[in-house]
C-alpha cells in the first residue's frame, strides 16, 4: 500500500513511505492519542512553532491557495478558505481535515514544492488534484516526472454509498474511467480512490509516483472518524505536509 503506521509519545499517524526523506516531512492522523492539543503535537512531530501550521477553511470546492510571502505576511488578517494549499517555503506546515473525505498530499522533490488538498466528492467531481498538478507545473515548474502523489486514507468504493443522479454525474463527465461506479445489493457506490488516481494519472504523473493506500475510514473506524459510519461527527483527522530546512542530521520520529 505504501502506507506506514508510526506511534510517537502513544500517538499514532500514519505517512507514506516513499515521500520520507530528509527534505519533507508528512502526516496523517488517527483517532489515537489526538484528542486533544492537536496543533502542540504537530509543531513537535515537525519542529516548528505553532504559528507556522497553516489551515484552512474548507467549503468543498477547488480553490488553491498559493501560500507565499504576502500570504505569511497577512496570516490572521482575513479568514484562508479553500481546499488546497501549495508552497516552496519551508518549516511551514500546510494542512487539511478529513473525515471521510480523500486527503490529496503531493511533492515535487525536485523543486521542492508542496501541495495537499481536500478532495470530497465535489472537490473530486472538479478535478481538485488534476488543478493542483497544473499549479504546480505552471507555478513553480514542477516537471511531472518529479512530482509523487499521495491519495490517502478515506471512505472506500466498500462503504460510500451514493444516489444514481450522482453516479450518472460522474459516469456521464468520465466515461473514459472504468469500474468507478460499483453497483452491489441493488445499492450504488463510488470509488473515490480510483476517481482521483485517474485524474492524476491523466496529467502524466507516472504510476510508479502515484501511492494510493486504500485504508477505508468507515471500515476502519477504530483508528480513523469518519463521518458516515458515525452519522455526522464533528470530529476530523488531519493532514499534514511541511518542507523541513532544519532537520538535518535529526532522525525521523
Amino acid at each position: 500500500m505504501g502506507i506506514i503506521k508510526k506511534y510517537y509519545d502513544n500517538i499514532l499517524f500514519f505517512q507514506f513511505e516513499q515521500f520520507n526523506n530528509k527534505n519533507v516531512r508528512h502526516l496523517f492522523t488517527s483517532k489515537v492519542g489526538w484528542e486533544n492539543n492537536e496543533f502542540d503535537k504537530l509543531a513537535k512531530l515537525f519542529n516548528v512553532p505553532k504559528s507556522n501550521i497553516l489551515c484552512l477553511t474548507q467549503v468543498h470546492g477547488t480553490d488553491i491557495l498559493i501560500v507565499d510571502e504576502s500570504i505569511i505576511n497577512n496570516i490572521g488578517d482575513f479568514p484562508i478558505e479553500g481546499d488546497g494549499l501549495v508552497t516552496n517555503i519551508p518549516n511551514l506546515v500546510l494542512t487539511t481535515y478529513h473525515a471521510d473525505c480523500v486527503p490529496l498530499y503531493f511533492y515535487d522533490y525536485d523543486k521542492k514544492v508542496i501541495g495537499l488538498a481536500h478532495a470530497g466528492w465535489k472537490g473530486t467531481y472538479k478535478n481538485i488534484g488534476g488543478k493542483m498538478i497544473h499549479l504546480m507545473n505552471n507555478r513553480y515548474g514542477s516537471n511531472i516526472d518529479n512530482i509523487l502523489v499521495g491519495i490517502g486514507p478515506s471512505i472506500g468504493p466498500c462503504c460510500y454509498e451514493i444516489g444514481r443522479d450522482l453516479a450518472h454525474q460522474f459516469t456521464n463527465k468520465y466515461e473514459n474511467y472504468n469500474h468507478i461506479i460499483i453497483e452491489r445489493d441493488n445499492k450504488v457506490y463510488l470509488d473515490l480512490w480510483k476517481v482521483n488516481y485517474l485524474q492524476i494519472r491523466d496529467k502524466g504523473v507516472k504510476d510508479r509516483n502515484i501511492i494510493v493506500t486504500k485504508i477505508c475510514t468507515s471500515c476502519h473506524n477504530d483508528k480513523f472518524y469518519s463521518y458516515r459510519k458515525e452519522k455526522g461527527t464533528k470530529h476530523r483527522m488531519i493532514a499534514a505536509i511541511g518542507l523541513i530546512s532544519n532537520l538535518e542530521g535529526k532522525d525521523e520520529h
